[in-house]
């Protein structure tokens, strides 16, 4: 493949990428909305709905990876954003109805098929980008979060004006639309079976293990931040709905360079360097929203350290897994991965709006999200030190 030949394939890959999270950032950002048209009052219940999405969308990946060894990567990918991209279209009827079950439906089936693209794309990238794997992370984490960083304000716009089912309508028609340029672009070129590892064969790499426990921790943080941010913000912080979709859009907005920043270091320094910086990094952008005096300015340094460390980390992680497995079997692995760390991680969605409803409101959630980033920092202190020529 000529390079002009990847690059494009990077472009188009980082272009899905973006898509495949902005179905997932419309809901975070319209939370107030969303809960009031559906009548419902809990945290916990919203929460839990988040939770079943969350995991089917991690757990998905262990049939993503292997099918996209099986089938070819482009194959499945145009598979996830035809179908993740027509499922946003029961979001209609769950607005009609005014029913949390139609809207638990709508998501779940988002879920289901949008769960098919992590494991598929990062295992082609680690195949493909040999000499700058974590660069290429980077690169195409960049595409996603690029296209991400105007979800929120543009959802809440298109939520705000035509109804919250549009805002999830108007970005599942561009999935749909890039499905099809992917079957022009991409559909003859891949045909080819393999015989990839198994979910059983890649948990059979011990060096993966404590990947996987830091991935759990980056989850457990990760998904209860998401969900709640742009809420707890506003609730607690005194800070507008705008605005506070505004600061969401800020933290994918540092997020943009941070891939790239994050991958070059990580193939000059090593990926275990640069996951401890970035996860005390974390913890301090977490301590800062909680704990300085100015709420204005502690949301600011939250937006620059965590958007910053957050996504600075994750090219540097894909390429330390893929590092650590061989490449028959990286599907399966990444597939692990993306479920450890978007469903298991997912359960703390409940947790925090149990925590949220119980126990002194979003404030104390966000404690409890801090305790699971410094259990992230003290497991980024154990992760092994492989570097791509080993």
């Amino acid at each position: 493949m000529g390079q002009s030949k990847k690059n494009s394939q990077l472009a188009l890959l980082g272009t899905a990428h973006s898509l495949n999270h902005s179905l997932f950032f419309i809901a975070p950002t319209l939370l107030t909305l969303l809960m009031a048209s559906l009548h419902v009052s809990s945290n916990t219940e919203i929460g839990i709905v988040s939770t079943i999405a969350s995991f089917i969308y991690g757990a998905g990946a262990l049939v993503g990876g292997p099918l996209g060894d099986k089938i070819g990567e482009a194959k499945t990918i145009t598979i996830c954003l035809a179908l993740s991209g027509l499922s946003t279209f029961v979001m209609l009827a769950a607005g009609f109805t005014s029913s949390i079950y139609v809207y638990a439906l709508a998501l779940i089936s988002m879920a289901i098929w949008a769960s098919l693209y992590h494991p598929t794309a990062n295992s082609l990238i680690s195949k493909s980008f040999k000499g700058r794997v974590s660069e290429a992370m980077g690169l195409h984490g960049v595409g996603g979060t690029l296209g991400t960083v105007l979800t929120p304000t543009v959802a809440w716009f298109i939520g705000a004006t035509f109804g919250w089912p549009w805002a999830f309508v108007a970005f599942g028609l561009l999935c749909v639309l890039l499905a099809f340029f992917f079957v022009k672009n991409f559909g003859k070129s891949e045909n080819r079976k393999t015989s990839g590892g198994t979910i059983i064969d890649a948990l059979k790499i011990r060096e993966l293990w404590i990947l996987l426990i830091f991935n759990v921790a980056i989850g457990l943080f990760m998904k209860g931040v998401e969900l709640y941010f742009p809420t707890y913000v506003s609730e607690n912080k005194g800070i507008g709905s705008m605005w506070a979709s505004i600061a969401y859009t800020l933290v994918l907005a540092v997020g943009v360079p941070a891939q790239w920043i994050g991958g070059k270091a990580a193939d000059k320094f090593g990926s275990k360097k640069v996951l401890i910086a970035t996860s005390t990094g974390v913890c301090l952008s977490l301590l800062s929203i909680l704990l300085f005096p100015f709420p204005i300015v502690g949301i600011a340094m939250f937006v620059v350290l965590y958007g910053l460390s957050f996504y600075a980390h994750q090219p540097a992680l894909n390429s330390l897994t893929g590092f650590c497995c061989p490449e028959n079997q990286r599907g399966a692995v990444y597939g692990i991965f993306f479920f450890t760390s978007f469903g298991i991680g997912s359960l703390s969605q409940s947790i925090a709006g149990y925590v949220a409803d119980n126990y002194g409101g979003l404030d104390t959630s966000f404690y409890l999200l801090t305790v699971f980033a410094l259990v992230a920092l003290l497991l980024a202190l154990k992760l092994p030190k492989r570097r791509e020529s080993e």
